[in-house]
């Protein structure tokens, strides 16, 4: 029952992530040529309230996928790792990173470097779903 309850806490919080950066780069991308001036006012007000809920969202993903990724590894054969175990390695390594960039720079205010717009965040979650759906036929 524990692990049924993170496994859906876990599923809204990305929901809740990875649709702020769908919506972001999909939708809200493509209104600035339609509002032209308005534009950012209208991305403001969006953002002001994306910023109360989002990044908490993100840090419920990270811990519940932490406790996901301590239920579902489980032990290393005598062979090493198996394939389903570097999959979900490569999942929670993007997924961290995630985590770890979005805990500095909603929190701390400390800017990435590079990739400052959310398009990398969301080919990185894209690519967490594919991963999400292809380690359980690995």
């Amino acid at each position: 029952m524990i692990y049924f309850t993170v496994h859906l806490i876990h599923i809204f919080s990305v929901f809740i992530y990875g649709g702020f950066l769908f919506t972001d780069n999909l939708f809200c991308s493509r209104m600035q040529k339609d509002l032209g001036d308005e534009y950012p006012k209208a991305r403001e007000q969006f953002m002001k309230y994306v910023r109360k809920v989002v990044p908490k969202a993100l840090i419920v993903a990270v811990l519940s996928g932490s406790v996901l990724f301590y239920y579902n590894f489980g032990s290393i054969g005598e062979d090493g790792l198996s394939n389903f175990q570097k999959v979900l390695l490569i999942k929670a390594f993007l997924g961290g990173w995630l985590g770890l960039r979005g805990v500095l720079q909603v929190f701390f205010g400390i800017q990435p470097l590079v990739f400052k717009s959310h398009r990398f965040p969301f080919i990185i979650v894209v690519i967490i779903i594919f991963l999400s759906q292809f380690m359980f036929f690995v």
